[in-house]
């Protein structure tokens, strides 16, 4: 019996045999043409190098003001946080709450995540914590909404230019480069190069021992 995983299309379900592919090459399902893993060269570092910049990116994103508006001579300054501090002092207490999960927690979460686990891959260090992270990540990230967000502030950009001087804050461009680094690291991640890796270090727990 071979060693080497059945691997599921994340489409169809059509189970294949795991095969080694050159680097920078793509296998298919056979059924049904959906991508069902990569081989990209220097994935993980690439991965770990974008989300130490997301890191960055996300410091300054809540260090710095997003929008400024100035109104018949009174300035008034935003931050991210700020947002959901003004929903919340308007009693829209559900709001504000998601607001700092989705565009605060989750997405910190995720840049952690990804932190942790592509340096246990890389390092190989024993993997279940990892694996926990990982494993979480890929469960709330659709509730991380940051490109709405983004989307909101465009359209509140577009609106109050006709009645107030608005300034565009540093918190802006750091927030954009954010969503494109977090785009960017996602789509450089294989799902199944990761846990294929992550179980080669993770500690097998007596009761999942095979006789």
């Amino acid at each position: 019996m071979s060693d080497l995983p059945d691997v599921a299309c994340p489409e169809c379900g059509q189970l294949h045999r795991y095969r080694p592919i050159a680097a920078g090459k793509t296998a298919y399902c056979t059924f049904c043409g959906e991508t069902l893993y990569r081989n990209r060269p220097n994935m993980v570092d690439a991965v770990m190098a974008l989300t130490l910049a997301g890191l960055i990116l996300f410091a300054l994103t809540n260090l710095f003001p997003l929008l400024g508006l100035r109104a018949q001579g009174q300035e008034q300054e935003m931050h991210l946080f700020g947002a959901s501090v003004a929903f919340w002092n308007q009693e829209y207490r559900l709001v504000a709450v998601l607001i700092v999960l989705n565009i605060i927690v989750f997405p910190l979460f995720e840049l952690l995540a990804l932190l942790v686990v592509t340096l246990t891959i890389r390092n190989r260090w024993e993997s279940s914590f990892a694996i926990f992270l990982y494993r979480w990540m890929r469960e709330i990230k659709p509730w991380g909404m940051l490109e709405i967000f983004m989307l909101g502030v465009l359209v509140s950009v577009v609106k109050l230019g006709d009645v107030a001087t608005l300034i565009i804050g540093t918190s802006l461009w750091s927030f954009a480069g954010l969503i494109f680094t977090m785009a960017a690291a996602s789509a450089m991640l294989d799902p199944f190069t990761v846990w294929r890796e992550l179980d080669k270090t993770r500690k097998v727990k007596p009761h999942e021992q095979r006789i």
